[in-house]
């Protein structure tokens, strides 16, 4: 499969590069799905699991802040340019990146070493006794892997720019499984301590593959710090600004464990393992569209080619928003079945599943926002732009804080995700409408127009589809009910699965019928599947 997946990135198109991503993305989804389920069959939603996702809240935050979505966004844009221009000096500019960012996190993780106890009592203030020292231990080790993701971030923007995404695909595939390694070889050896360990694991794993690609395609590390490098000068120029653009769900999760902790105990615990469940869909069809479609942006941005830019950035929203608005009525519609077959075994309890599930619904309202915001972001990242979206993101995650601190401490987790799923909708308002008044400055009025046309139509019938295909899933649930015990784990998946089914029948052949080129592509490979 990899061999295939070889041959087919050799040309590029975007149709392409967000298959392979968007494959990868299901596989490591799939495996984050029995992670995750292997903890809550083993731990429950109580003390082990809040301390486990807590200890992560400090290491993600900063990783996040520095680096992820951060010096990617800098990084492809004047990468690829170079990479047209002058490969040698890519390269080279490529090495200065790498040494900075690593010399950066290492000393700001060897900081929140030092002050990782009093870090962790202000996060989680709720937690005591062995709980929060649980916390701490595990916080000083996985702070190690912010240092790892660095350099593995780093290889993973010049293989995009490159328009290579195999090899960045299985990265997150060996991620899980190191952490999974972790929880079943090392956990009854070591304790709390040895999940840490499978953590550090995955990400030398992660980090580790990309790095033979990436000499392959002619990168050689140098030892160098050239500031005065005139593109180093624009990735910066690019990446200090992005850095207070941290993304809103980082925020939810920080704020959570905040007010979590003063919870009952678990609440981090469902928080994390319902945003994980959402964050399957988002990573499949949102976040794998957006990786391919960022390298054929920056493209079209440099030679100058403006309609190319409409063209590419109108057909990856349709096709975003024609995978995610459906799945988003399918998630509110099952969301308890989803819940109870992928977590609901061992320690994970009904009262889990229920809280779990509220929660999963709360954040699919918003998977349609969520869904779009990285495309946006990044539309305005591959023309140079990242002040916009760092301003609109600023006020929105203020919006964000607010509402998830106040909804969480009166409706406890699910108002936390409803803090962020307000947040998330006004966000991607704020950004589609900046985005149209910046493309307005420097693109014909009539372009502009026939892009607003093409979306809104789009949009329309994608809801309409997706109507009909809710209506026919709820009207299959019950039809279904009287044959099967949905009291077992295989009633379940046959009653969510035929309904499920129903819905997507209705969904593609409503679609069809009106018209969206999406539906009759996969009718036609689906017809060419069966004729074969």
């Amino acid at each position: 499969m990899i061999k295939y997946f070889k041959n087919f990135e050799q040309t590029f198109s975007v149709n392409k590069a967000a298959l392979i991503v968007g494959f990868f993305t299901l596989a490591s989804r799939l495996a984050g799905l029995v992670r995750d389920r292997l903890f809550a069959s083993k731990f429950g939603a109580g003390d082990i699991l809040d301390s486990y996702y807590a200890a992560f809240r400090v290491p993600d935050f900063v990783f996040n802040l520095l680096i992820l979505g951060t010096l990617s966004i800098a990084f492809i844009p004047v990468f690829s340019e170079l990479l047209i221009l002058d490969r040698q000096k890519a390269n080279r500019t490529a090495s200065t990146i790498l040494n900075c960012t690593l010399l950066l996190m290492c000393a700001v993780c060897f900081g929140l070493f030092i002050f990782v106890e009093p870090l962790t009592k202000a996060l989680v203030p709720g937690f005591s006794g062995p709980k929060l020292i649980d916390t701490i231990a595990l916080t000083r080790i996985f702070l190690l892997s912010p240092i790892i993701f660095t350099l593995s971030n780093v290889f993973t923007s010049m293989l995009n720019a490159q328009k290579k995404f195999l090899i960045v695909g299985l990265a997150p595939v060996l991620y899980n499984i190191g952490i999974i390694f972790g929880l079943l070889a090392l956990y009854p050896r070591y304790g709390i301590i040895g999940l840490s360990y499978g953590v550090i694991i995955g990400a030398l794993l992660h980090l580790g593959i990309q790095i033979p690609q990436a000499i392959a395609l002619g990168f050689r590390w140098q030892p160098i710090l050239d500031f005065k490098d005139i593109a180093f000068k624009k990735m910066s120029r690019l990446f200090v600004p992005k850095i207070f653009g941290l993304d809103n769900s980082q925020i939810s999760l920080l704020i959570g464990s905040v007010v979590g902790s003063l919870l009952a105990s678990g609440s981090i615990a469902i928080l994390n393992l319902a945003n994980n469940l959402q964050a399957v869909p988002l990573g499949i069809f949102a976040l794998s569209i957006s990786v391919a479609t960022f390298p054929a942006l920056s493209e079209n941005f440099a030679r100058n080619d403006n309609r190319g830019f409409l063209a590419t950035l109108s057909k990856s929203l349709a096709q975003i928003l024609f995978f995610i608005i459906p799945v988003s009525v399918s998630i509110l519609l099952l969301r308890a079945h989803i819940v109870r077959l992928v977590y609901g075994a061992g320690e994970f309890s009904w009262e889990d599943t229920i809280l779990t599930f509220k929660t999963l619904g709360i954040f699919a309202i918003s998977l349609f926002s969520q869904s779009l915001t990285p495309l946006l972001g990044r539309a305005f990242y591959a023309r140079r732009n990242t002040i916009i979206p760092v301003i609109i993101n600023s006020f929105t995650m203020l919006i964000n804080g607010a509402l998830a601190y106040f909804l969480g401490k009166a409706y406890g987790v699910v108002g936390i995700a409803a803090g962020f799923s307000i947040a998330s909708i006004i966000n991607v308002i704020l950004l589609f409408l900046a985005l149209h008044n910046f493309l307005h400055k420097s693109m014909p009025k009539e372009d502009l127009h026939a892009f607003d046309l093409g979306i809104f139509s789009q949009i329309a019938k994608i809801a309409a589809s997706s109507l009909g295909a809710g209506l026919a899933i709820y009207g299959a649930l019950y039809a279904i009910e009287p044959f099967v015990n949905t009291r077992t784990a295989l009633g379940l998946l046959i009653q969510a699965g035929l309904a499920g089914a129903v819905g997507a029948i209705i969904y593609l052949f409503t679609a069809s019928s009106l018209h969206l080129r999406q539906a009759r592509e996969m009718l036609k490979l689906i017809k060419n599947l069966f004729e074969k």
